[in-house]
């Protein structure tokens, strides 16, 4: 079914596009990259306007609702599960993608709530991939349930109750995927790999390097591999001209942290590791109202200077990740970590806690420092190194050539591109 230039032709599936966090805004980037490759199509229940905006130009085709659709929510629809019924049914209802299936050689399934409820139109033949970049982390762990100091919004038990019946659908429905011939799953790092393993019961190999097909058995998938977040070099250049960018002011000596204000994020954290080192915080991705006023008093008792800023264009941005003395994180197991190789590419120290997929993301750069979690002496003592010169001129050097050579958009096509072809093969 591949197009007349012998292009394959791609359906790529996200349900959601509504938030436009890293996922998305990494998914759109590749599509730079895939759409030279491949015959895109992209399926998707909401793409908004900003999503939209940010599409523009790129040569792929957008099949959605006519009408805007809201999945159900609340706690009734939490209990019951309906979200996952509107998304199938939703599904079925959009113009023209029951022929873009039939047309279509494989599909790329990318993990968003309702993605995997396109299952039932997909007959068997078509090998898929689904690219997990992490469990639905609100159904496994209990990390979003928590106020962004740490404390549980609520007990252990009630969120496990609430969550039963669509933590059990979740599992029923890769498992489901996984019982077809031709298909596979992966996740962004070795880390989230080793959750799905987890999560689903599946064969653990950690050898498996990026793009590299799990084993199978009669044609069905044998466990998970990996399939890396990349950038797109251009978007971050080592040299800029943006004296005529602006943004409000914000302390002299600053270190960035990115992610809306949550406990998972780790904000919270973050902002008390700069206790007593002079230094300000500057958080990018907004969050609630009462977040905030909960995070500037405490600001307020360590004497941390804070700016809460929202979503910044692309330029500001940039800016900003250049001016600060670091870019640090506390976030809980995060899945993958675009956000120390974007400040790699720019110059600016990545200072990390050693957990998750930052791990597996620069403990082989040699750029910037993975700390301990709590550790007040080695987090004071990475702040001091990352104002230093000589570290900041080697830390830069090290982190824009291994950025260039194991995460561009060329590296993560050519992985998918085996994960496809092996999908196809055995479907």
């Amino acid at each position: 079914m591949a197009t007349d230039d012998g292009r394959l032709k791609l359906l790529v599936v996200r349900a959601s596009f509504a938030s436009l966090g890293g996922a998305e805004r990494e998914l759109l980037t590749v599509f730079r990259e895939w759409s030279k490759r491949w015959d895109l199509t992209l399926a998707t229940l909401q793409f908004p306007k900003h999503a939209q905006e940010l599409a523009a130009g790129l040569d792929i085709r957008i099949l959605k609702p006519d009408k805007t659709y809201t999945p159900p929510s609340g706690a009734s629809a939490e209990i019951r599960g309906t979200e996952s019924k509107a998304a199938t049914k939703e599904w079925g209802g959009i113009s023209g993608l029951r022929e873009a299936i039939a047309s279509t050689d494989v599909v790329h399934l990318s993990v968003s709530r309702g993605s995997l409820e396109i299952l039932p139109l997909i007959p068997q033949g078509i090998g898929i991939h689904y690219h997990c970049l992490e469990p639905p982390r609100w159904l496994h762990e209990d990390v979003l349930h928590k106020r962004i100091d740490g404390t549980l919004k609520r007990p252990g038990w009630i969120s496990r109750f609430l969550f039963r019946k669509q933590r059990n659908n979740d599992i029923s429905l890769v498992n489901g995927l996984l019982s077809r011939r031709g298909t596979a799953i992966s996740g962004n790092s070795h880390w989230i790999q080793s959750q799905l393993s987890r999560i689903y019961g599946l064969k653990h190999d950690s050898e498996l390097e990026n793009g590299e097909p799990a084993s199978r058995n009669n044609g069905l998938c044998g466990g998970p591999t990996v399939l890396m977040h990349v950038v797109d070099l251009s978007d971050w250049p080592e040299n800029e001209d943006d004296e005529h960018i602006s943004f409000p002011s914000v302390a002299d000596e600053y270190v960035t942290t990115v992610g809306r204000i949550s406990h998972a994020k780790g904000t919270w954290e973050t902002l008390q590791s700069l206790k007593g080192t002079g230094l300000g915080m500057v958080q990018i991705g907004g969050g609630d109202e009462k977040d905030k006023k909960l995070l500037q008093a405490e600001a307020n008792r360590l004497g941390v200077p804070l700016k809460c800023m929202p979503r910044l264009e692309l330029p500001q941005l940039r800016k900003l990740v250049r001016g600060a003395v670091a870019m640090v994180s506390h976030a809980h197991g995060e899945p993958f970590g675009l956000t120390p190789l974007e400040a790699m590419l720019v110059g600016t120290p990545a200072l990390f806690v050693d957990e998750g997929g930052f791990h597996n993301t620069m403990s082989k750069a040699n750029s910037g420092l993975l700390l301990p979690r709590g550790d007040e002496h080695a987090w004071n003592n990475a702040y001091k190194t990352a104002k230093e010169p000589s570290a900041r001129k080697e830390w830069a050097k090290n982190g824009r050539s291994y950025v260039e050579k194991g995460f561009t958009l060329k590296v993560q096509a050519d992985a998918l591109q085996r994960l496809l072809e092996d999908c196809m093969k055995h479907a």
